[in-house]
Formats: C-alpha cells, structure tokens, sequence
C-alpha cells in the first residue's frame, strides 16, 4: 500500500486545510517534533477532503475524534433514532385517540 496521496486541491481549499491543522495544534513546529501524527492528520484530512467533507469545523471535528480529543456524544440524535427503528423494523409508538373523544 502506498503511503502517496493523488489529491488535487485548490489552493483556496489548501489554505482552509491547513487552517483546520492550525487550529487543532498541527504547526510547523508540532511536525517537526512528531511527524508521525502531524503525517497521520494530514491524510486524514486530505482523504476526508477528497470524500466530500469541505466544512472547515466538520474537519475539525473529525480530526478531533480520531485521535481521540473529541468524545461521541452520548445520545443519539431523533434523525437517527427515527432511521434506526426504520432499519430495524420497530414501530414507534402511536397515539390512537377514540372517534368519541374520550
């Protein structure tokens, strides 16, 4: 497996890139000292770049959680919830109210 990227990127897209690098501590001098994370988070920010995610605090997020800074939230949000139960099979519960309005 090869460790090069074939990425094409703007260079306005590249500065957002490294600014989210930037922001999460990934200067010149924190490559220097540990290349082997400052390596790891540049691709993964590139590959993530390169899957569709161009938010800026998306990517940040997500560098975040992958090197472990970030925990996932504990609840679940309704959307998924809702998807889940679809997925599965589970019927939400239902209200039946009387015809008589008792």
């Amino acid at each position: 497996m090869s460790s090069n990227l074939n990425i094409s990127v703007r260079t306005s897209d590249l500065a957002v890139l490294q600014g989210v690098l930037d922001d999460a501590g990934y200067d010149s001098t924190s490559s220097l000292a540990d290349p082997k994370y400052y390596n790891i988070a540049v691709k993964l920010l590139f590959n993530l770049y390169n899957d569709g995610m161009t938010s800026p605090a998306a990517l940040s997020i997500e560098l975040s959680r992958h090197f472990g800074k970030t925990p996932l939230p504990s609840k679940s949000s309704a959307e998924f919830e809702k998807n889940r139960k679809l997925i599965q099979g589970i019927r939400s519960a239902v209200v039946v109210k009387s015809p008589t309005g008792a």
